[in-house]
């Protein structure tokens, strides 16, 4: 009889970065992300510092990479502010590339047709924001 293994997934890409969080790490209470807001969670020091941010929106929370597909710089210039005017879409405020919330698809801007890097993120029984 033949044992079955697991199979062994390899890490998505986020996860290959340097000073990357590992799966199940503890971002914070789900309430200081603002229905509608977004906020940045910042992993180690220098230009090797992992950035993400979250953004929560019709109630669910989407995280992703802080680094626009463009030319690979942070999206936001001011803490926290990665939405447009309105809440509707991601905005990389240096470039002015737009981004869907749901996906991260770029959809007008210097990168259209790329998307960035997706970190999954949950909530837990407790009202925690986790990455996994």
């Amino acid at each position: 009889m033949m044992e079955e293994q697991a199979a062994i997934m390899p890490p998505d890409g986020w996860q290959l970065r340097a000073q990357a969080p590992a799966m199940g790490t503890v971002l914070g209470r789900l309430d200081e992300v603002p229905e509608g807001g977004s906020r940045e969670y910042v992993f180690g020091q220098g230009l090797n510092a992992f950035r993400m941010f979250v953004v929560r929106h019709d109630g669910r929370c989407f995280g992703y990479l802080n680094l626009c597909p463009h030319y690979s710089l942070p999206l936001n210039v001011r803490a926290d502010e990665f939405l447009s005017r309105d809440g509707a879409r991601i905005m990389c405020r240096r470039h002015l590339a737009v981004f869907t919330i749901e996906d991260g698809l770029c959809i007008d801007g210097a990168c259209t047709g790329s998307s960035l890097e997706t970190v999954p993120v949950t909530v837990d029984q407790a009202g925690m924001l986790v990455i996994g």
